[in-house]
């Protein structure tokens, strides 16, 4: 019987979940829908979109689909596949008929492109005849709950509405809330078999970070493989890292040079840094390339790895000492919702196992953004907090955030600077905030890298960047507050090596904004050189560096859309001369305030209205003239 059973919830109640993930956060959206379901009835199938056999869509009742946007309004790597064949012209208009679904994008408001991928992917899944389950769900990033403030309701209306249409047999009963907080818990995603207990200890720095390394690669793959494990497909290492290296680059380096770019004084520590490959081998990148790095902050032997290998109930064996110091984020990210409703399963004591269930609540949501998300809270500060806490490994590793690559622009030039030296260049700021409960915090990786010694091994890959260099002879506006000039000093540089001596050079202007001259004119000494010897010049005369000091003693305030608007005939004339432009920076106000800024100068200059001006410039948007890479 029970297996007649199984075979009518796999048929009737299938529910495919597909997800395109970047960062993750897709991906942790998809996870929470396929738990959900499960507790429901439902039979989810679940897997990135790029995994699913896209031809068999048609035969699909029930589908529910979680993506990010990416870039310049770009769909994720592990989505790009799928939505080339969606795209298809000779798809008829009613080749998705019989299909039911729902859409939730992970976005952040600050961006144009504001979830666009989304809102694209909905809009074609109706014009190919599906059928909206539930309406558009878009996660935000700037609200004060994250995704989630939209991701909560969202999920409670999908399921009135799945159960509209998809109604139970008589002998099921929807779970009421209080039986969903009580389940137990499924099997853990891991299985960990420990071959030697004893392990080996590394016996000098070298040593140190290759097992840490290795620590870190090896919860990489295992979390791969529990993911094709979820989508009942079958597993390759070989596979998985030939497609990881055709992404990306790999390699073990270390730090040439480090030097702050910043006065003592200055409200933020801005460092170049230089890195070399260990073995000598070409960097290979170009302008507009990113650079990740593993931040390898805590070290095996750090007290606050064994206090959470004893809250385990472990031995502090090497093995397991460098899996959590090399693959866990235990002392910066704040873990997810799910961490709490897990850990409330090993609260030895009521009054915390009721606390974490109540944290991992829809009720308790701004509760949760308030001692989790605001504060920033850590893993080991949520152990401080939660004594009574003796999870298992497996269920540590499923559910605390892993210690991922932080990306950064790479702000030197290929031929310029990196096969002259063999080094690659980036530019960090180290991030210090206050929380509302004045807990000091640092970024992770920042501190980390604005710290550490030259010679300090390093792990660090290149990938492909949302923005490239345009040919010689195209002009540029380079917009650029802060470390947003990074990708933009790789640009220059390029450039001014492809077109010394040439006449039909395209004119480079950049803005740059900071505080003031003496503080944090970031590369000041480079930028008056090409401004005094004209190199930035191009064949319309226009070009130059033009920079905003927000906090010049005896001035007025100027950010980067201020001398936007000073410069607003340059801008203009090199606009109409077919100039790229390129923002980069903060994600937070500025890319706004830019693009509006921008489109006060066409208004004003092009002598259009309002309406007129906002078409101009997102046809330099549609036209790819207009680029924002934004954090």
């Amino acid at each position: 019987m029970d297996d007649v059973h199984a075979l009518a919830r796999s048929t009737s109640r299938r529910l495919v979940v597909l997800y395109g993930s970047e960062t993750g956060n897709s991906q942790d959206v998809a996870e929470r829908v396929v738990r959900e379901a499960k507790a429901r009835h439902y039979a989810p199938v679940f897997m990135p979109m790029e995994s699913y056999d896209v031809r068999t869509l048609p035969s699909e009742r029930y589908v529910v689909f979680v993506t990010s946007t990416t870039g310049q309004g770009d769909e994720p790597k592990n989505m790009k596949s799928f939505w080339r064949f969606l795209l298809r012209r000779g798809l008829s208009t009613s080749a998705l008929t019989n299909v039911s679904y729902s859409v939730f994008g992970l976005g952040d408001s600050g961006y144009q492109k504001y979830n666009i991928v989304a809102k694209k992917l909905f809009r074609r899944l109706e014009g190919l005849g599906a059928h909206a389950v539930h309406e558009l769900g878009l996660g935000d990033d700037q609200h004060p709950l994250g995704y989630e403030a939209a991701l909560n309701p969202w999920l409670s209306g999908l399921w009135k509405a799945m159960r509209q249409i998809c109604p139970l047999p008589v002998q099921l009963n929807d779970p009421s809330d209080e039986e969903l907080a009580n389940a137990p818990l499924p099997a853990a995603r891991f299985q960990i078999d420990v071959t030697d207990s004893a392990g080996v200890e590394a016996e000098t720095s070298r040593e140190h970070f290759e097992r840490l390394l290795e620590a870190h690669r090896a919860l990489r793959i295992a979390v791969a493989a529990a993911d094709a494990c979820d989508a009942s497909v079958m597993f390759s290492k070989s596979e998985y890292e030939a497609r990881d290296c055709r992404e990306k680059t790999y390699y073990d380096g270390s730090v040439r040079e480090n030097r702050c770019l910043t006065s003592k004084d200055a409200v933020k520590d801005v460092h170049h840094l230089e890195f070399e490959s260990a073995d000598g081998s070409t960097l290979a990148y170009e302008p507009g390339d990113v650079l990740g790095v593993v931040p390898f902050a805590i070290g095996a032997d750090d007290e606050r790895v064994a206090q959470l290998i004893e809250r385990l109930g472990m031995s502090s064996d090497a093995w397991v000492r460098y899996l959590i110091a090399g693959g866990v984020d235990i002392d910066s990210a704040s873990p997810r919702r799910y961490f709490f409703e897990a850990m409330s399963h090993f609260a030895e004591e009521k009054h915390e196992k009721e606390r974490l269930q109540y944290f991992a609540s829809a009720e308790g949501a701004v509760d949760l953004y308030k001692y989790n998300q605001r504060e920033r809270r850590t893993v080991c500060e949520i152990f401080d907090d939660f004594s009574s806490l003796k999870p298992t490994l497996e269920w540590l590793l499923q559910v605390c955030p892993h210690l991922h690559e932080r990306y950064y622009s790479i702000s030197s030039s290929p031929a310029a600077d990196t096969a002259q030296t063999g080094a690659i260049h980036i530019t960090v700021a180290s991030v210090k905030w206050t929380t509302p409960m004045k807990r000091e915090r640092t970024g992770l990786c920042s501190s980390w890298l604005t710290s550490i010694d030259t010679g300090t091994k390093i792990a660090f890959s290149i990938c492909k960047g949302s923005i490239s260099l345009s040919p010689p002879e195209v002009p540029l506006i380079l917009v650029g507050p802060g470390t947003g000039i990074a990708p933009f000093r790789s640009f220059v540089r390029s450039r001014m090596l492809e077109t010394a001596g040439s006449s039909t050079a395209g004119d480079i202007l950049v803005i740059f904004g900071c505080r003031d001259d003496q503080r944090d004119y970031l590369y000041k000494e480079e930028w008056e050189k090409l401004e005094d010897s004209g190199s930035l010049v191009g064949s319309n005369g226009l070009g130059g560096i033009v920079v905003a000091f927000s906090r010049a003693p005896g001035q007025t305030k100027k950010y980067v859309q201020d001398r936007i608007k000073d410069e607003a005939k340059r801008v203009w004339t090199l606009l109409e001369s077919g100039a790229k432009v390129f923002v980069a920076g903060s994600a937070e106000k500025m890319p706004t305030a830019v693009r509006m800024a921008i489109q006060d100068v066409v208004k004003t200059h092009g002598s259009l209205d309002d309406e007129e001006s906002a078409r101009y410039v997102n046809k330099l948007d549609m036209s790819g003239r207009y680029f924002v890479d934004a954090w």
